[in-house]
């Protein structure tokens, strides 16, 4: 196919492993279904009790149009991703690509060797044809207002639901960097990214978890009092429930998660995430296609660079910026 001739509307799902806490779709860090479950995998279940008290997935419908700017000076959909921790960008470069950029959306690649989750489609150019690593999970970076100002990392507490993470920002701040969210994602600086709420499912159903407490705590409890009344043998060895043990690579008391590396098994967990949604939210497609993850890399002094505006919608943004 031919080479696109700019910016061009993206619509795919995007993923967010998530507590019964609730945060809008800013300033945050999102993933593809094959990124999600490589975190969820890697960094959530091998917790108990699960990290970050994380019980959920939650789905969103979005829609990406980055900047002619970014386009002018890069040629690609995708800018790179950055961290944000409590909506507050911790890549030092964030304040850079923004003044220069606007509000763009980023992406990059998780390593398959860590979990073998893979994509339906391809999401990166940087591979051998028919290599694993074409199809790698994605990660994705969603600016919003005043993305360079929040919480310090020592005020953080990850585990809180009402956690106010923009009380750090300033009123002003908050007016004059605005971020990339809107209705309606059109390429304007301020303009990146839209996004409908497409449901959520809970991990406890997904793994097949009747009552998550009982799994890993009350379970070992109630065996040794038992073995204590005498009512099971006194060699009886209670075991200690977990979703998955990395050294084991399986769980004890679920088979869920068995086999991080193995390629079938991550498919069919992908596989059973989709059916879920499918379950509960009919009315929303099985998945959407997703676009490759293409940013090349920032150039030596392109924060100094002349803005190059050719083809853009004129935007007030610009004169007003931090």
């Amino acid at each position: 196919p031919s080479p696109p001739a700019g910016p061009l509307a993206h619509t795919f799902y995007m993923y967010r492993a998530q507590s019964k806490a609730s945060y809008p779709l800013e300033n945050i860090n999102a993933a593809d279904l094959a990124g999600v479950m490589w975190y969820l995998h890697n960094e959530v279940v091998q917790n108990t009790p699960r990290k970050y008290h994380i019980d959920r997935i939650k789905r969103y419908k979005v829609t990406i149009k980055n900047t002619w700017e970014f386009w002018n000076a890069h040629k690609r959909q995708f800018s790179a991703f950055v961290a944000y921790d409590a909506a507050r960008c911790s890549t030092p470069v964030c304040k850079d690509i923004y003044h220069q950029y606007g509000f763009v959306v980023g992406c990059q690649i998780c390593d398959t060797k860590v979990a073998a989750y893979l994509a339906k489609d391809q999401t990166t150019w940087n591979c051998k044809k028919g290599e694993d690593n074409c199809r790698a999970p994605l990660w994705y970076s969603l600016p919003g207002p005043c993305p360079a100002m929040g919480m310090q990392n020592e005020d953080i507490n990850p585990n809180k639901v009402g956690l106010n993470v923009n009380k750090a920002k300033s009123p002003e701040c908050v007016k004059r960097m605005p971020g990339g969210h809107c209705k309606s994602a059109t390429g304007a600086p301020d303009c990146t990214y839209s996004y409908e709420e497409a449901g959520e499912i809970k991990l406890d159903e997904l793994v097949g978890i009747d009552d998550y407490n009982e799994f890993w705590n009350i379970s070992y409890t109630r065996c040794a009092n038992k073995v204590a009344r005498g009512e099971l043998p006194k060699h009886h060895k209670c075991q200690h429930n977990k979703e998955y043990v990395k050294h084991l690579d399986k769980g004890i008391g679920t088979s869920f998660w068995d086999g991080i590396h193995d390629k079938q098994k991550c498919t069919d967990r992908m596989d059973a995430v989709r059916r879920l949604y499918k379950k509960h939210y009919p009315s929303f497609p099985l998945s959407l296609p997703e676009p490759a993850c293409e940013f090349d890399m920032y150039y030596d002094g392109e924060f100094k660079w002349k803005i190059n505006h050719t083809g853009a919608e004129p935007s007030d943004w610009w004169d007003d910026r931090m």
